[in-house]
């Protein structure tokens, strides 16, 4: 009998992050190992995230044959650094809710006692009093202390109480944060596969795998320079990831997929349709949609080349040049991505119905090939912060306007310069409204300046209701009569200012009121 004998042994290897593709809401990670092999070896990736997919693990191994790769769990030996963190957060809360009991404690004896003096004083002080031993003055001194003690206890115990309902509230909080961080970052997995070299030699090992708790998203600071007449595009991108893996010294790729949408196409289903008995018809008028301002996440800034999109099947890539090193937990980091500058068209928008202020817009068009996903934005007028926006997408040779905020050099006034009322008579049940206002906008900056006014007149909704003997004056550029709104396309030179007036008139029955019509 011939009793064959196969060398097999078995290597944990060190291995290092060397690229991350970054989605929208996970990271692909890829790690890399060199190693000699010279026989068949089972090769362990230990210490891995545990919330890695095991379904999107993938082995590279060119001249290497690979066996079955299995994902395995397990725990960590020794805790996470962020656990020790929050369990010394945790005893530091934990010590002084004893030390509020232990004060609790105290405050209580205390009020035993003095409640004891009041229960015997009374008669006490009589016979002293009586005897003469004690004026009566020391007694009155006497008791105004007990009684300010009494209420000082009272006080701090009920601060305390207070005090220990919060303290128990942190510890709660503190105790699930560290549970659900326990769960997290407690389980690891590890990769574990058998590969046969072809010949003995060095060979590199790369193992990538999908983990949840990293994103990206786009980030900008647009600059204004009215002077010159440009707008500098400067294009972030920032990183956030909890994954429980630091990424050091890592090439990073932003990816836009979005591989949390799924795969599959939807499927068509039968369109049915019934029928009932018909209502009275409500009319719903539709909500206005109001965009939630961004707040900017202090970060590090990392400034990089140019990264240059590569277009990669439905997606688009980003490859950032150099390295960077991203750790688990800490703050968002800001990367810069690349700076533009565009000519920019500086006009000024005036509303002086909604708001006395004048804002400076600036539409510039994207000459460059990149293009710029929606993100959120800060406006700058040269080095002064001017607020936040919200940026849409901006593909190559497309235009934008992008407000920069209120500018005070630009004076809007709006004065009511009559407002009657004049009553029917005996033939008339009708009640006559009368108004005119005056928009005044003034131009304090030593250059002309280019201003788009705009002015409504009421729209009447009930048949009840006529806005008659419109007057604009003067003449407006552009005009919606069906929307009530006017425009005034002009320019208006240094120091001088521009004038209009608008007069209507709405006449209503005698009975009503009329709703919305001043400001």
């Amino acid at each position: 009998m011939i009793v064959l004998f196969c060398l097999f042994s078995t290597v944990a290897v060190n291995s290092k992050v060397d690229s991350i593709v970054l989605y929208s809401d996970r990271v692909m990670v890829t790690r890399v190992t060199d190693i000699n092999l010279d026989m068949a070896t089972e090769l362990i990736f230990a210490d891995l995230p545990g919330a890695l997919d095991d379904f999107s693990v993938r082995v590279r191994a060119q001249g290497l044959k690979v066996g079955e790769v299995q994902v395995k769990r397990g725990y960590v030996d020794k805790p996470h650094p962020m656990v020790k963190q929050l369990e010394d957060s945790l005893k530091v809360l934990e010590i002084s809710n004893r030390q509020f009991a232990d004060e609790i404690s105290v405050l209580h004896e205390k009020e035993k006692f003095l409640q004891s003096i009041a229960v015997g004083g009374p008669e006490l002080v009589s016979k002293e009093i009586l005897t003469g031993r004690v004026a009566p003055e020391s007694w009155r001194q006497g008791l105004r202390f007990m009684v300010d003690e009494l209420i000082t206890t009272k006080r701090r115990s009920a601060e305390i109480e207070r005090l220990r309902v919060e303290l128990q509230q942190a510890i709660g909080a503190v105790t699930r944060e560290l549970i659900d961080l326990k769960s997290t970052v407690g389980n690891r997995k590890s990769i574990v596969f058998d590969c046969h070299p072809d010949s003995p030699g060095n060979y590199r090992i790369k193992v990538s795998y999908v983990v949840r708790g990293a994103n990206w998203r786009t980030y900008y600071e647009v600059r204004a320079n009215p002077s010159v007449k440009k707008i500098k595009l400067t294009y972030f991108s920032k990183i956030y990831q909890r994954t429980n893996e630091d990424w050091e010294n890592a090439k990073v790729v932003l990816s836009t997929a979005k591989p949390g949408m799924g795969e599959i196409h939807p499927i068509p289903v039968p369109w049915f349709i019934t029928s009932r008995a018909k209502r009275s018809q409500v009319v719903y008028s539709a909500p206005t949609a109001v965009a939630e301002e961004g707040i900017e996440v202090r970060g590090v800034t990392a400034v990089a080349a140019v990264a240059t999109p590569v277009e990669a099947g439905v997606s688009v890539w980003y490859p950032l040049p150099g390295r960077y090193t991203v750790r688990s937990g800490e703050p968002e980091k800001k990367i810069r991505l690349l700076e533009r500058e565009f000519d920019g068209d500086f006009k000024y928008s005036i509303i002086p119905r909604v708001t006395l202020f004048a804002y400076l817009t600036g539409e510039l068009q994207n000459k460059s090939d990149y293009l710029f996903l929606s993100g959120e934005a800060s406006t700058y007028v040269g080095d002064d912060f001017t607020g936040r926006v919200q940026m849409p997408t901006i593909a190559p040779d497309e235009s934008t306007t992008v407000s920069f905020g209120v500018d005070e050099r630009v004076r809007v006034e709006r004065e009511l310069q009559k407002s009657k009322v004049s009553h029917g008579g005996l033939f008339s049940s009708k009640t006559k409204h009368e108004f005119v206002y005056e928009n005044n906008v003034k131009n304090f900056h030593d250059k002309e300046i280019e201003c788009t006014i705009v002015d409504q007149i009421p729209v009447s909704q009930d048949p009840d209701l006529k806005v008659s003997s419109v007057k604009l004056e003067p003449k407006p550029t552009e005009e919606n009569k069906d929307r009530g709104i006017y425009y005034w396309r002009v320019p208006i030179a240094a120091g001088a200012e521009y004038k209009i007036m608008v007069s209507f008139t709405v006449e209503a029955p005698a009975d009503r009121e009329i709703d919305g019509l001043l400001p």
